[in-house]
């Protein structure tokens, strides 16, 4: 059979075009035993959903919207969001949906000139929202467009159905860890501070290093290598002129959290041009792990965060919105530090954590 109907599939099964429909979507009208019956019977003939006549009979466009703004450069390096696209167009795939992706850059005012576009022209039926804002203007113009959204983010209240992503559990563990280790004082390099998550993060890390006795120094950055081997020099240089004056000294170690691979990596880079020991005197671990932390030299500590499943979050998340489904809040596993070479100064490290969630590599 060469093209697979829900007419083929409900004459096979001997049951009604509607059951058929009902179970493909996950609505209620139909038992459990039918509806697997019916995803059994999809699987074996090879059906797709004609999203083109889904659209005419639905009048969606069957397809979702995320716009980035951000440099080029950071989007093109960054393998961050490579992977939440991949985790959202494999739940949008599963639903018959597609992606839509824009990359406006930072001009003000571009990102919600896509989504203007995207709603006159009827392009999308929703969008997933990252990088939110403090007062960000896009909550009161996406509903303004009537057009639906969910979004990625560290707050635990908002305007929309969200999929929570508990950055300060996250700083915590890293602080943690370097303490664990030794690091007598830190540097936290983030990325720019208008960003909710990055406000949050900051004040999360601020709190646990001053429960644990530890300064820091906090440099904002782009998310790039280069801009992270700067934030490691200045950091560094203001560092030395401190109380913490010794830090990177053999006493006094110095912890670095990158919230980025990209910043980890550059840390790295910087500390080894000013031949500080990795990890003796310079620890440095980065806040999403990616395949160059795993083979930088030395091996960057690094926390996975499950982006792949963050996108398949907020993809079923919104689909179940714009299908009459409400779900205010979903919550992302907890992430996993990794610890590897560039911040394991004591063999025992990685044997334990308050949360249970620390391995060693």
């Amino acid at each position: 059979m060469t093209h697979v109907t829900i007419s083929d599939i409900a004459a096979t099964l001997g049951i009604s075009t509607a059951a058929v429909s009902y179970a493909l979507n996950g609505r209620p009208g139909v038992s459990a035993a039918t509806r697997q019956r019916v995803l059994d019977l999809v699987e074996e003939m090879a059906w797709k959903p004609d999203s083109t006549a889904r659209s005419l009979r639905s009048r969606r466009s069957m397809a979702v919207g995320i716009a980035l703004s951000r440099d080029p450069e950071e989007i093109a390096y960054e393998p961050f969001y490579s992977y939440i696209q991949a985790g959202i167009e494999q739940a949008l795939a599963a639903r018959g949906y597609s992606l839509m992706i824009s990359r406006p850059g930072r001009r003000p005012g571009a990102e919600l000139d896509v989504y203007r576009t995207w709603a006159a022209q009827r392009r999308v039926d929703g969008v997933i929202l990252f990088d939110l804002l403090a007062d960000d203007p896009r909550r009161g113009v996406l509903p303004e467009l009537r057009l639906p959204f969910v979004e990625v983010t560290s707050e635990d209240a908002g305007p929309a159905p969200r999929v929570l992503v508990d950055d300060a559990a996250d700083a915590a563990n890293l602080v943690r860890h370097l303490a664990d280790q030794g690091y007598r004082s830190l540097v936290h390099l983030s990325g720019p501070v208008e960003l909710t998550h990055e406000r949050l993060r900051a004040d999360a890390i601020a709190r646990t290093a001053a429960a644990f006795g530890l300064d820091v120094i906090h440099g904002v950055c782009r998310y790039t290598m280069e801009d992270g081997i700067r934030g490691f020099l200045e950091a560094f240089e203001e560092v030395g002129k401190g109380p913490t004056a010794a830090a990177g000294a053999p006493g006094r170690p110095l912890g670095v959290i990158a919230s980025s691979d990209l910043l980890a990596l550059g840390a790295l880079r910087g500390a080894q041009r000013l031949e500080l020991g990795v990890p003796d005197q310079v620890g440095v671990v980065s806040w999403d792990d990616s395949l160059p932390c795993r083979i930088s030299n030395p091996p960057l500590t690094s926390l996975e965060r499950r982006p792949i499943e963050m996108g398949r979050l907020a993809a079923d998340l919104l689909l179940d919105r714009l299908d009459g489904r409400h779900r205010d809040l979903v919550r992302l596993p907890p992430s996993e530090l990794t610890v590897r070479a560039s911040s394991r100064r004591d063999a025992s490290s990685g044997s334990h954590d308050a949360e249970g969630l620390l391995t060693s590599v």
